[in-house]
């Protein structure tokens, strides 16, 4: 009886993550379907793979040693699958994920374009904060990433595509202090901000720090949109990127806040796995640079 690719998958990530149930999330599986296959797979070989503790589930020595093996098989197995996209990599399922400042300022428009050059695409779309984003692309759970500030495995290649300015808002009634203000004129005012380990939740921070101040005033949001309007009702204030806000500045509902110093801008990236760099992932680099920046998602890099 042989080992299946299936079985061996499944005790590589209970061996990564330490444990039956994050291998569950990860495979989206359910436990009693983690442990089964374990079961099985303990039968083919003829030995414990596992000792289960309290907090963690170790190797046992066998399993010790099978898990460089399995790693390579899961390795060649994607790389026979990438030999077959390789042909036309867009001809199938891209798995793209993005920002939800991306997803309010261009995405449309440069799907569209896609699906006319390859009219046999289909697009499975996630839209999160850039750290999932990270961890599902360097995860292999994401073809390409449209994002701030990636965090990648050596394995990624990463390309700046332009600098995102970001900017203090409130509502169009409220009535700043003093026509400039730094941070310690925002300390006490209520803050609305997308959760950490967000870029913009970082930049905010920073911004606060560079003022000498510590920020401890601030609720929570993982939606732009809901917090735009939240701070259009006058619940808070907050730092966003100027894209997302500037129809609702134009439309009389948010004002800019001037503050001194500025938000430092932050930098996209689109990201994907070096073994998929090829004329198509170039094309899509190119399209998302021109796309999102008619959008005014970001400014272009200058040299």
């Amino acid at each position: 009886m042989r080992a299946s690719l299936r079985q061996i998958e499944t005790f590589y990530w209970v061996a990564r993550l330490g444990g039956f149930h994050a291998a569950a999330k990860r495979l989206h599986l359910t436990q009693p379907t983690i442990s089964a296959r374990i079961h099985e797979l303990e039968e083919v070989l003829g030995g414990k793979l596992f000792e289960r503790g309290a907090y963690r589930t170790e190797l046992t020595a066998l399993g010790g040693r099978l898990l460089a093996q399995a790693e390579k098989i899961l390795r060649l197995a994607d790389d026979f699958g990438n030999t077959a996209r390789a042909t036309n990599p867009f001809r199938g399922l891209l798995r793209l994920g993005t920002n939800e400042s991306t997803a309010m300022s261009g995405l449309i428009d440069m799907l569209t374009q896609l699906k006319a050059r390859y009219p046999s695409l289909r697009v499975e779309l996630t839209i999160d904060i850039g750290s999932a984003l990270s961890r599902k692309l360097n995860g292999k759970e994401l073809d390409v990433a449209i994002l701030m500030e990636p965090v990648s495995a050596p394995g990624i290649v990463d390309i700046a595509i332009g600098r995102a300015p970001l900017c203090w808002v409130a509502a169009a009634r409220f009535a700043p202090p003093r026509a400039t203000l730094t941070p310690a004129d925002l300390l006490d005012l209520p803050v609305v901000l997308t959760p950490p380990p967000s870029a913009l939740f970082g930049a905010t921070v920073e911004w606060f720090r560079a003022g000498g101040v510590s920020l401890d005033n601030y609720s929570t949001c993982n939606s732009i949109s809901l917090i735009t309007q939240l701070v259009a009702a006058g619940h808070a204030i907050s730092a966003l990127p100027r894209s997302v806000v500037h129809a609702d500045v134009e439309r009389g509902l948010l004002q800019y806040l001037v503050t001194r110093p500025a938000l430092a801008p932050r930098t996209y990236y689109i990201a994907y796995p070096r073994d998929e760099e090829n004329e198509d992932s170039a094309l899509l680099v190119q399209m998302a640079r021109a796309v999102l920046a008619q959008y005014h998602l970001f400014e272009p890099l200058t040299d």
